[in-house]
């Protein structure tokens, strides 16, 4: 036996009999024990913390491009946010659905892709603080500063992007098979150059 037992006296329950017993292990066998579940638990964290843990998200965005005709991109590295919400929203019935996937809670990115040629979402009230190159794509840069503070609208800049959030809007042409992406990369809690980081993540998926 690995340690002593004690039992304790039966119950009946629904007429059946069951018997109790206690384990009591030895300090270096319970030493031993609590070594193995630690090991055990390491091994989870870096499993979760791991690009293989991240291919279920991966293949939303795969899915995603199975069924419309514009080409889809997926985020690079989110930091501690994980994917909190994915859909496919309608833009009409006679058009495709725009992807919206969104990472984290107080501070969070939106990722939001359509048909370039379609314009389905309004991405918010701001300021054009700055154009960007995004792998080659001009991008504008807004922040969104409070349009009712005249002091704060008027000197808005990049910045700010920090303090009130804002987002990258972008276009990305059509490839031989697939029409153009409009992109828009929108942060909350995050600093300018976070978001372009962010926005040259994104890398378009391979059917």
């Amino acid at each position: 036996m690995i340690g002593n037992t004690a039992t304790r006296s039966p119950t009946r329950t629904n007429g059946n009999l069951f018997t109790y017993q206690i384990l009591i292990l030895p300090h270096e066998e319970y030493t031993y024990v609590m070594k193995k579940v630690f090991v055990v638990a390491l091994l989870i964290i870096a499993f979760i913390q791991s690009p293989a843990f991240s291919i279920e998200s991966n293949n939303k965005f795969k899915t995603a491009q199975s069924g419309v005709h514009y080409q889809i991109f997926q985020p690079g590295p989110t930091g501690d946010l994980i994917l909190r919400s994915f859909n496919m929203q309608s833009c009409g019935p006679k058009n495709e659905r725009w992807l919206a996937a969104i990472y984290g809670e107080d501070r969070s990115i939106q990722f939001l892709e359509t048909d370039a040629a379609i314009k389905c979402s309004n991405p918010g009230l701001g300021v054009k603080v700055a154009t960007a190159d995004i792998n080659g794509n001009k991008a504008t840069i807004v922040a969104f500063c409070d349009p009712s503070n005249k002091k704060q609208w008027k000197s808005c800049k990049a910045s700010d992007i920090h303090n009130y959030g804002g987002y990258a809007i972008w276009k990305v042409p059509p490839t031989k098979s697939l029409h153009g992406t409009e992109i828009e990369v929108l942060v909350s809690g995050f600093a300018y150059e976070d978001l372009l980081k962010l926005a040259k993540g994104m890398k378009p998926i391979t059917r």
